[in-house]
């Protein structure tokens, strides 16, 4: 593998100095934690769609599946456990189809969807598949929201907006798979519609560390504050104390 681009070194030398320029001002009551695909399907190389793409990329998912593993899920349960502490809203989104034609979901999603059936053998993205669910640890309470989206985002095909909106919230605390795809897409409409974002780096992966590193960097150039989990949690527990 050829050495990782250093793309804040590159943006630096096209932009100038490194920088968020929006100060995101935390209110612990108008912040929620928005988990984002954690579901066996898009994680798990032996179940769905996350299968497929372990038959079909070139770098395989080695490196997604061990970051998966042994980071982002004992990040976002070290998250939720603060969330549900503090009586901070918890919302789960999660990608599914609800028709066996596709037809609830766009054409492009259709496409890339049928590409997976070919590579993995079988139906995949149907919420009655295989491993649709969210994973098991981190698996959201009876009370926890778990909200269906049919696109990358999820404020452009799903009730998070409503659901934001009613609750008064104002910063999203973002986590899940993958960071250059529904991840990336959910904070930069979310951001176009007003919400900050804090995007918590370690609760996040991609196929290839340098896709990892690209994202974090574009999105904390443009879209929201990149910290780690325990950053985060740092933040939280100040602006608690304010």
């Amino acid at each position: 593998m050829s050495e990782p681009i250093d793309f804040r070194a590159m943006h630096e030398e096209i932009y100038g100095d490194w920088s968020y320029s929006a100060e995101v001002a935390i209110d612990p009551a108008k912040t929620a934690l928005v988990i984002v695909d954690m579901q066996p399907s898009f994680i798990d190389a032996n179940v769905g769609t996350a299968k497929a793409y372990a038959r079909s990329l070139k770098c395989g998912l080695d490196y997604f599946a061990n970051r998966v593993k042994d980071l982002v899920i004992p990040c976002t349960q070290q998250l939720l456990a603060y969330f549900r502490e503090k009586g901070m809203l918890v919302v789960f989104i999660v990608t599914w189809s609800e028709t066996d034609d596709l037809s609830d979901m766009p054409r492009y999603q259709q496409q890339s969807i049928r590409k997976r059936e070919q590579a993995a053998g079988q139906q995949v993205y149907r919420k009655w598949n295989e491993g649709m669910n969210v994973c098991d640890e981190i698996a959201p309470r009876e009370h926890e929201l778990v909200i269906p989206k049919r696109t990358g985002s999820a404020f452009t095909s799903s009730t998070l907006p409503m659901v934001l909106q009613n609750a008064g919230i104002e910063t999203v605390v973002l986590t899940g798979v993958n960071t250059n795809g529904c991840v990336f897409e959910t904070t930069v409409v979310g951001k176009n519609m007003g919400y900050d974002f804090i995007l918590v780096n370690d609760t996040t992966a991609c196929f290839d560390p340098r896709l990892q590193e690209e994202a974090e960097m574009w999105m904390a150039r443009h879209f929201a504050w990149v910290r780690s989990t325990d950053e985060t949690i740092e933040l939280l527990d100040q602006a608690h104390q304010s």
